[in-house]
């Protein structure tokens, strides 16, 4: 049965089904428009999944016919949301739908299930829908955790300096992840919240944890390694660009040298490098995974677009899902835990770490590089804030 929720957070607010509000989710509520943590283990399909992979929103699949009630509705959300920031009232530790008439709430029920009905009828479920879900269930979590952010670290010398102190005093401390807005699934963070994808290193001390302790799992060299992987090759355990020095470059002057050389020749289709091909064979990656105009990743995604970004794109997509597989791992274990996962940055996660799990270092670390393409190095880092980061050496 098709069913609504009017709250993401981890308590429910009440549900509309068939035509009433009800107070709690049945056994029998089995689809609805969107995730919310409180549905974490309740066997619900969700129509905003199946709709990602065509690039629909709720916007874009709004029937004709209620456009106009659709945007009256929204209209008044907006409304509200302006008003509560004016007396400042704190919609992240309540539902903003609380403050709405009911009969504006039925109105707005009836719209996302009808087009609810639609997709589940019209669109087929995608291949990739369990990692879509999967990574759905870890950012709802981080969305709804409240940063310690501290903007008057910043020391405003510059211009540079007084942009970013304004942007985060502005900005809502909590990290809302987009899986929207890049073609290989690779996350951005939604306007007016936490810039944790595109915050510099030297504004990093803001964030500091709400345990004891912040740390940080690094994948080593992750998109070379996805890259081997795709092409059937074993992980090497040492630093991927030292193994490169020795095995690929073997006249190259020093590391940097390596590790420049290779991103060129792998994200570059007009650089040809023999010795590179040796082992990092582009061509082979297309005959394996591109077709028709699609890259199709070994987590389901397909992705249209044309050779020259077939590489890149495939290798990027598949490093994603990969981090996003593990952090699913370790977001599970730890599940009822003091400790959490504080947010994703390209190919790390972070953990926010309770003192008295700090010896779980390395079951934790053993889950996230224990991936379906083999044992990845990873490194680790550890520190009472983001800016303060050292080298852990974990077995």
């Amino acid at each position: 049965m098709i069913f609504q929720t009017f709250d993401e957070k981890n308590k429910c607010f009440m549900v509309y089904k068939n035509g009433t509000f009800h107070e709690s989710v049945t056994p029998s509520c089995t689809q609805t428009w969107s995730y919310a943590n409180y549905l974490k283990d309740k066997n619900v399909e969700y129509a905003s999944l199946f709709a990602l992979p065509h690039s629909k929103s709720l916007d874009d699949l709004c029937p004709p016919n209620k456009k106009n009630q659709y945007e009256k509705i929204k209209k008044r959300i907006r409304s509200i949301i302006k008003s509560a920031q004016e007396v400042d009232l704190d919609l992240d530790k309540m539902c903003i739908y609380d403050l709405m008439p009911r009969h504006v709430l039925k109105n707005l029920a009836e719209i996302k299930t009808e087009i609810c009905e639609t997709v589940f009828s019209e669109y087929t479920k995608p291949h990739n829908y369990d990692q879509l879900l999967k990574i759905t269930k870890v950012i709802s979590d981080i969305k709804f955790r409240s940063l310690n952010v501290d903007a008057s670290c910043i020391t405003r010398i510059t211009l540079r300096d007084r942009n970013m102190h304004k942007l985060l005093k502005k900005s809502r401390p909590i990290i809302d992840y987009d899986m929207t807005k890049t073609v290989t699934g690779r996350l951005s963070t939604k306007r007016d919240t936490f810039p944790i994808m595109t915050l510099a290193k030297k504004y990093r001390n803001v964030l500091t944890p709400s345990n004891h302790w912040l740390f940080e799992l690094d994948f080593n060299a992750c998109e070379l390694r996805t890259a081997l992987a795709l092409l059937g090759h074993e992980q090497p355990e040492e630093d991927l660009h030292e193994w490169n020095l020795t095995n690929v470059f073997t006249r190259a002057k020093d590391r940097d040298n390596a590790k420049k050389r290779i991103f060129s020749w792998l994200y570059n289709p007009n650089s040809k490098d023999d010795k590179v091909s040796e082992i990092y064979d582009r061509n082979r990656l297309k005959t394996l995974y591109f077709k028709d105009n699609k890259v199709k990743t070994p987590f389901g995604r397909e992705i249209e677009c044309d050779e020259h970004h077939a590489v890149s794109y495939l290798v990027q997509s598949t490093a994603a899902d990969l981090l996003f597989e593990q952090m699913y791992k370790v977001w599970e274990h730890l599940n009822n835990k003091k400790s959490f996962i504080k947010f994703c940055n390209h190919d790390s996660v972070m953990i926010d770490l309770h003192e008295n799990e700090q010896y779980e270092f390395n079951e934790i670390k053993q889950i996230f590089s224990d991936t379906r393409f083999g044992k990845f190095k990873v490194n680790c880092l550890g520190g009472k804030n983001w800016a303060q980061m050292k080298e852990l050496y974990i077995k």
